[in-house]
């Protein structure tokens, strides 16, 4: 499920942290922006974390997800739906 959600995100436009892990960081730029979008997304009924500074250095606030090998692939699709749309919406992707 991390590599294919990874991909997926990918070729819609967004550029995650390289990596194998099941923690996925995706960085955003400005704290505020990286809040308002997991807000946004769990409107959309996706919980993802977003961090900013102090956590992270400032101008690489992200939002980091959580993998599972239990989610299923409509649950994935649901969610990389979510953020293709929440994407569109902020000017990202």
């Amino acid at each position: 499920n991390t590599a294919r959600f990874r991909s997926q995100l990918v070729e819609a436009g967004f550029d995650p942290i390289p990596g194998e892990a099941a923690i996925i960081p995706i960085v955003l730029g400005e704290t505020a922006v990286a809040i308002r979008f997991s807000e946004r997304l769990l409107e959309r009924g996706v919980f993802v974390t977003g961090f900013g500074h102090p956590v992270v250095p400032e101008g690489s606030a992200r939002v980091r997800v959580q993998m599972s090998a239990a989610l299923t692939d409509e649950q994935l699709d649901r969610a990389l739906e979510a953020f293709v749309a929440v994407g569109r919406e902020f000017g990202l992707i």
